[in-house]
This record gives C-alpha cells, sequence and structure tokens, in this order.
C-alpha cells in the first residue's frame, strides 16, 4: 500500500509548476520557430499558453473522475487481495471462483483446500488460489501440483490464481499435457478492484495513515528514484526546445532535469515501512 501515499503536497506543486514552465515554453517556442525573434511572437505564445489552461481546467472534471475512479479500484483490489490472503484455503478458493464466475457461465461444483471444481461450457476444470505473499514467486513445483490434483480430479485443465509474480519454469509447466491458465497478480487486482471499489471510509483511513507519517525529508523526497522518468522527460524536452532556439533559457533547466534524473537512479535512500 506503500505507492498510494507517496504523492505529497510538495509534489503535487511540483508536478503543476513544471507543467505551467512546460506549457509556455512550448507555446513561446513554437513561435519562435515560425516568427523568428519578433515582437509578435510573446503575445501569440501567451495567448496560446492561455488557450491550452482554459482546455486544461474544461477537462478537469473529467479527469479528476477518472483517476478517483481509477484510485478506487486500485486501492480496493489491493485491500481485496490482502483479506484473501488472510482467509482460510477454503474460503480463499470460494471467493476466487465466484469472482471469476461473474459474467462467465462458470458452475461450481466443489471447494476444497486444493481449489473449486468448477465446470464450464460443460468442461470440468479445477480453479485454485495459491495464498502467497507478494514478494514471493510461483514456481514449477507449484503448477506441477496443480496438475496432479486436477487430474486426480478428473478435470480436463486448471485455473492458477498466482497473486504474485510467476517463474518462466513455472510457466513452461504451464503449457504441459494438462493445460493450466495462469492469471497474474495484475489480472485479479483488475478483477477484484472491479468487483470491490474502495469505499470513502477506506479513502479517509488512508488520509489518516498519511497524516501519521513522519513529514518527509526534501532531499530524498525531490531524488526519489520514482521521479527519474520526468525528470528524464522534462529535460528532453527543454533541450529539444534549445536545440531549435538556441536560447539557454531551454537549455539550463534541461540541464538540471537530467542531472536529477541521473541522481534518482544513483541515490538511494531508505524507505520507512508502514
Amino acid at each position: 500500500m506503500q505507492e498510494y501515499l507517496r504523492r505529497s503536497r510538495f509534489a503535487a506543486a511540483m508536478d503543476g509548476l513544471g507543467f505551467h514552465f512546460l506549457a509556455l515554453a512550448l507555446s513561446l517556442g513554437w513561435f519562435l520557430m515560425l516568427w523568428g525573434l519578433s515582437l509578435p511572437v510573446f503575445p501569440a505564445g501567451l495567448s496560446l499558453y492561455a488557450l491550452v489552461l482554459l482546455i486544461r481546467r474544461k477537462t478537469r472534471d473529467d479527469r479528476l473522475n477518472r483517476r478517483e475512479k481509477r484510485l478506487r479500484e486500485q486501492l480496493g483490489g489491493e485491500m481485496a487481495l490482502e483479506e484473501m490472503l488472510l482467509r482460510s484455503p477454503a474460503q480463499a478458493q470460494f471467493e476466487a471462483a465466484v469472482l471469476l464466475s461473474v459474467g462467465r457461465p462458470l458452475e461450481l461444483l466443489r471447494t476444497g483446500d486444493e481449489g473449486v471444481i468448477c465446470r464450464l461450457r460443460g468442461e470440468k476444470l479445477l480453479l485454485s488460489f495459491l495464498q502467497l505473499s507478494p514478494a514471493s514467486c510461483v514456481t514449477s513445483d507449484h503448477v506441477l501440483s496443480l496438475q496432479r490434483s486436477a487430474r486426480a480430479s478428473g478435470a480436463v485443465r486448471a485455473v492458477l490464481c498466482a497473486p504474485c509474480a510467476v517463474s518462466r519454469q513455472a510457466r513452461e509447466q504451464a503449457r504441459g499435457p494438462l493445460p493450466v491458465t495462469i492469471l497474474s497478480r495484475e489480472t485479479l487486482l483488475g478483477l477484484l478492484g472491479r468487483a470491490h471499489p474502495a469505499q470513502d471510509r477506506d479513502l479517509v483511513a488512508l488520509g489518516k495513515r498519511r497524516r501519521e507519517k513522519r513529514a518527509p525529508r526534501i532531499l530524498p523526497l525531490v531524488l526519489d528514484r520514482h521521479r527519474a522518468k520526468k525528470y528524464a522527460w522534462y529535460g528532453s524536452l527543454l533541450l529539444g526546445m534549445y536545440l531549435f532556439t538556441r536560447l539557454l533559457i531551454y537549455a539550463l533547466p534541461g540541464l538540471l532535469c537530467v542531472f536529477l534524473a541521473a541522481a534518482c537512479r544513483c541515490c538511494r535512500f531508505r524507505e520507512t515501512d508502514l
């Protein structure tokens, strides 16, 4: 859940400042390329910059609604998956089968600790949910054990729900005589998020956890490794504008962004666990 607590007010302010600076630079640079350094460039560039801000404001509500929906689904999926990992094996298997039966003609026949025997379009299959931590990895032994259970129950194929990474050997084993369909962690989070989006009380609890965190230091916040791509993107655009216009006003911030991107890749700060 750490990724949902990473963004701060300072980060949002810096992102907004970067957007305004980039929009203004591109607006002025566009007319500089068309007309050269002349007086009409500045009012035309400011007019284009104002138009960009107006369009951004008009589409803000739709963007916020989409972002809120996506955040609720991501957060709800994470919370639902964590709850499934803490339940009893039989209950977790049943919940996974019910989740996959939404929108599919999946008939549940029998539930056990190894999985749920189902019938899909007249075909018998074994559905299993592995209760492994996100730091674990599905190995070929897990797939082989599921294939044995499916063969013993008379299923012609199996479905494995993996809440963690899947090794290459496990995927190769899944293509064996008894085929196994592996559902990745991302797929499970998407299904759980759409079925159980986070409610307002969940977001309130997340906000309380965020306020209880210690105020971060400026240097680890600026040199967060997750900002490297943004720094590199801004730096590339500004240096590109410098190549077109030969103005140092683009070169210096561009070089600074490239330096920050390299520093984010090199520096590593200890992250406090929740």
